[in-house]
């Protein structure tokens, strides 16, 4: 799996986790945050990993990460969507 696609899958989860929370009348963003930052860190040690510049950054979109699994939970929720969705 590309970083990009990573990205905009914990992203997704970020949101719906939000608006979750605060349909639910939560005073907090429902773990969002937490899902964020591990986000982050995962980012930046991608970046490390590869020694990449601050002008080379945009290249990670296209890294291959696979399925890391910090965000294996969220991965397979996404699979299970997509899995629905699948007419037989």
């Amino acid at each position: 799996m590309e970083y990009r696609k990573l990205r905009e899958i914990v992203i997704g989860e970020c949101e719906k986790l939000s608006e979750s929370a605060a349909y639910s009348g939560a005073w907090n963003d429902g773990g969002s945050d937490v899902l964020r930052n591990r986000l982050n860190s995962f980012h930046r040690g991608l970046v490390v990993k590869y020694d990449l510049r601050p002008s080379e950054v945009d290249e990670l979109d296209t890294k291959e990460v696979g399925e890391p699994k910090e965000f294996e939970s969220v991965i397979n929720s996404y699979k299970m969507e997509l899995a629905k969705h699948i007419k037989l």
